[in-house]
């Protein structure tokens, strides 16, 4: 088949594929995309829905309810263990109260009951300061140590 040109022009019959066998290709395709689709809009959404609810009542043996892990009920019913803090940290907190006062000196009794003697000896830790009888001396024992303490993350 020439042209009037003397080329030779290809036509669709000389294709290793027909065109009809592209035309049906595209259509599978587009018909097995439709279904992939169609199928995950369906699931999607159910997934999600069993999922986000719970039973109203949990599963029980006779008369007794079964352990569930990590239930929310569980989480809420602990109450959270906070860390003790050390003696460091107390006299730290009684530092931020206004300095000379009665609240700062309750404040470092309620870490250090108070002992007084009457000739306490002098103070070579802070624990020490609770021997002293008189409020003004044992606050300014307990002010001195404190302010020696390294500042602790709280």
């Amino acid at each position: 088949m020439q042209a009037r040109s003397g080329t030779s022009i290809p036509r669709a019959r000389e294709f290793l594929v027909s065109p009809g066998a592209l035309v049906r290709l595209a259509a599978i395709r587009t018909f097995h995309m439709r279904k992939i689709i169609l199928t995950l809009a369906i699931l999607y959404p159910a997934a999600a829905l069993a999922q986000g609810t719970a039973p109203a009542n949990p599963p029980t043996i006779g008369g007794k309810p079964l352990v569930v892990v990590g239930s929310q009920k569980a989480a809420a019913g602990k109450k959270e263990k906070e860390k003790p803090l050390s003696v460091a940290q107390k006299l730290q907190a009684c530092q931020d109260i206004d300095d000379a006062t009665k609240e700062r000196l309750n404040c470092y009794d309620a870490v250090y009951a108070p002992q007084p003697k009457p000739k306490a000896p002098a103070a070579k830790g802070v624990n020490d300061c609770r021997f002293l009888k008189e409020e003004d001396e044992r606050l300014t024992c307990y002010n001195g140590f404190a302010d020696k303490i390294p500042k602790l993350p709280r």
